[in-house]
């Protein structure tokens, strides 16, 4: 049978914890970080085949001409009288439809998207190195902080650990808004402490 004390100090831990908004872990912060700075990797690929499947559609040029011409003749053709009436009328409809087939096989535009994925790949893998690193030194602050006493110190590794926690915020385009509310609500406290 636990303690009475054991019990309180559990149902404290479990009031503290319920109180605070869970907080992603290190893959989604990867995930959203590197989704903030350059897309993902699917949107990448949807791109270039959207390129490479644009080359085999043709080009459509199309030509619509009506023409209406009519001629009266009168007059005197080898000593006999010439009395002519010439009425034409003419259309022409022309659909051309054309392939370029070097295009079709590698297009010139081809090596810039491949070079424009490339360096979305490798800001995306910027974006979640510095996640990573943002998100340990935050989870370091914030222990740091939990583990002061109350005091000046207390609170100025409060506002530490509630940098790191705006600038994850910015890195992940928003994951962290939650978080960054109710930690400048603990910073405010600690402060008038």
């Amino acid at each position: 049978m636990p303690s009475a004390l054991a019990l309180c100090a559990w149902l404290i831990a479990a009031a503290a914890t319920a109180t605070e908004p869970e907080e992603p872990g290190l893959l989604e912060v990867l995930e959203a970080a590197s989704r903030a700075a350059g897309g993902t990797a699917a949107e990448d690929a949807s791109r270039a085949t959207r390129a490479r499947l644009a080359h085999w559609a043709p080009q459509v040029r199309g030509q619509a001409q009506v023409r209406d011409d009519e001629k009266t003749r009168n007059g005197e053709f080898r000593l006999a009288p010439l009395h002519e009436h010439d009425l034409g009328v003419g259309h022409a409809f022309a659909v051309v439809l054309s392939w370029d087939l070097p295009q079709a096989i590698y297009a010139r535009d081809e090596t810039q998207l491949a070079l424009a994925h490339a360096h979305l790949a490798r800001v995306r893998r910027e974006a979640a190195d510095k996640a990573a690193q943002v998100f340990l030194e935050r989870r370091r602050a914030r222990a740091h902080f939990l583990s002061l006493p109350a005091g000046e110190a207390r609170s100025a590794a409060c506002i530490a650990a509630l940098q790191l926690t705006a600038q994850l915020d910015s890195l992940t385009a928003g994951l962290f808004h939650d978080t960054v509310a109710s930690e400048e609500a603990a910073c405010t406290t600690e402060d008038k402490q």
